[in-house]
């Protein structure tokens, strides 16, 4: 294991694809016999209020895959007119998630890029990473080559990308929330996690992270990164406290924190959040460790 070389400050950038990447997917409604062709596209916000049960009042209760929806009598009525039109019975229909997990479609999807984000990146070295917490990287490979082209327009290119899931379905959001915030970490410290403890594996180390997500369970922990840290240090290796130690009373080791609020006027809002040295401290006196 080598020494840590501090030189000029280095920044870099880990922004969820979400808020750069603006696909306008839509659940399809179905027959099961033909889950290929969408009898009707719902907004995903429709999809959430029909699952919520604010509807239950109008009394139209409908089955989508195992699942309980509740549709306002508007909706049902337009439904029934789609079911007639295709010839198929109310009663066997279901969700398709098709815009969602199928890469061909997806790739055809509109989609719209908010290139602002980029904007104080111009004209740094700082690196780039594209974080997504939902699917595979092929799934988007068409809309990323997109986002590159525009990248490269104004001077800037992404180091790299992290896929923190396979699957649309089965993914906890609790657990891709903590994987982010594991992933900034080893970019502070410059050294690789593996399950609940901290590695010899080197990594690129950054001085200043800025974390760009919408995602309010991602932001709360990312502001208590300090706490993931001293957890990850107690069943650490003697050698990796030491040279964990080393590095946070040597540098920065900052997280700009911005929550990304979808508010025009104010679209982030900023929260600091240094590695504690004299958290460190006290989980080193736990070990009795001396200077």
């Amino acid at each position: 294991m080598g020494f840590f070389i501090y030189s000029s400050m280095r920044c870099a950038h880990f922004i969820d694809l979400d808020i750069i990447l603006k696909l306008k997917t839509k659940p399809w409604i179905v027959s099961k016999d033909n889950p290929n062709i969408p009898i009707m596209k719902i907004e995903p916000y429709q999809f959430k209020s029909f699952k919520s049960g604010i509807f239950r009042s109008h009394n139209n209760k409908i089955l989508f895959n195992g699942e309980t929806f509740w549709l306002p009598t508007d909706f049902m009525n337009k439904l029934k007119v789609k079911s007639k039109k295709y010839k198929e019975d109310i009663s066997n229909l279901a969700i398709s998630m098709q815009e969602y997990l199928n890469p061909s479609i997806i790739e055809k999807i509109d989609s719209e890029i908010d290139m602002e984000i980029f904007n104080n990146m111009i004209n740094t070295d700082d690196d780039i990473y594209i974080i997504c917490g939902k699917n595979k990287k092929k799934y988007y490979q068409k809309h990323l080559e997109k986002i590159e082209k525009e990248l490269i327009s104004i001077g800037l290119k992404v180091k790299d990308y992290y896929f923190l899931s396979e699957t649309f379905y089965n993914k906890d959001k609790d657990d891709i929330a903590y994987k982010k915030v594991k992933l900034l970490l080893q970019h502070l410290i410059g050294l690789k996690t593996q399950n609940d403890k901290i590695t010899e594996e080197e990594i690129t180390d950054y001085e200043k992270v800025y974390f760009y997500d919408d995602d309010k369970k991602s932001i709360e922990l990312t502001k208590n990164i300090n706490t993931l840290l001293e957890n990850l240090l107690l069943k650490s290796e003697k050698e990796v406290k030491l040279i964990v130690k080393d590095k946070i009373r040597n540098a920065e080791n900052l997280v700009v924190c911005k929550f990304y609020t979808h508010n025009k006027s104010n679209k982030f809002e900023e929260t600091l959040i240094p590695l504690e040295f004299s958290n460190v401290i006290k989980t080193f006196e736990n070990f009795k460790f001396l200077d």
